[in-house]
């Protein structure tokens, strides 16, 4: 539904993933209450869950080899910390050695991790407006519910072209089965989303601090003069930055 939508270009590569990862703090906590920390590099809490951190984190789980290597590696790991590779001195009170190679055979600390990929980027690395956009635009074309949505200045850390290229279309197709109410400050999503009623706050801090709102299409006269205004930054200046840029 969202890769190969025709709303997202090709070179926006917007994609959803899903693969298996370790889950650190089960892992090590489990791991820890059968076995000691108490020499070489598991010797101490920070620096053993550091040790066995270092070595999940270069497992892709979703290859069988890479996975059976992991876990033979941490067992050999752990029976490096005994002498003569002892297994009962190293094991706590009452837990036996069939216990912890089940535990770690088993592969219960594995479980499926989802992200989404923006031109092959994890989400989680991504700059807060990229991502915010990203999961909205995400949102809006999964959810094809007809449920009203309130969006808060989803331009907020994004810079005009990405809103032109991907927010825009977005949100013009969402509107045609959905109510949209947006608060924004940026004309491309007021203007050139087509929005059929604009709504203009004014904040007085005189006569006890007022609000007042007026509101009307963008074509009624006093409506295009306030959005000329605040989100143009008066005709003056919308017109003197188009004049400075070259037409071809």
């Amino acid at each position: 539904m969202v890769e190969g939508n025709k709303l997202i270009g090709a070179e926006y590569k917007l994609e959803f993933q899903a693969r298996l990862t370790g889950a650190l703090s089960d892992f090590t906590d489990k791991v820890f209450s059968l076995v000691k920390q108490q020499s070489g590099i598991l010797r101490g809490q920070v620096e053993s869950n550091a040790a066995l951190k270092a070595v999940l984190d270069g497992v892709d789980f979703s290859d069988a080899d890479q996975t059976v290597q992991f876990v033979e590696k941490v067992l050999e790991m752990i029976k490096s910390t005994s002498v003569d590779g002892d297994m009962s001195a190293i094991l706590r009170k009452d837990q036996s050695a069939r216990t912890l190679y089940d535990y770690m055979f088993g592969l219960s600390y594995v479980e499926p991790a989802y992200t989404l990929l923006f031109q092959d980027t994890p989400i989680e690395q991504l700059s807060p407006g990229q991502r915010g956009a990203l999961l909205l635009i995400f949102y809006l074309l999964v959810d094809t519910k007809r449920n009203p949505i309130v969006l808060d200045q989803p331009e907020e850390n994004l810079d005009n072209e990405t809103i032109v290229s991907l927010l825009v279309p977005v949100v013009i197709e969402a509107k045609k089965h959905r109510q949209i109410i947006m608060v924004t400050h940026n004309p491309n999503l007021a203007v050139v989303c087509d929005a059929e009623q604009i709504i203009h706050a004014t904040f007085t801090r005189a006569d006890g601090q007022r609000i007042a709102y007026h509101s009307g299409s963008i074509e009624n006269e006093e409506t295009n003069l306030r959005v000329v205004d605040v989100l143009e930054g008066t005709m003056r200046a919308f017109t003197n930055r188009g004049g400075k840029y070259h037409s071809h």
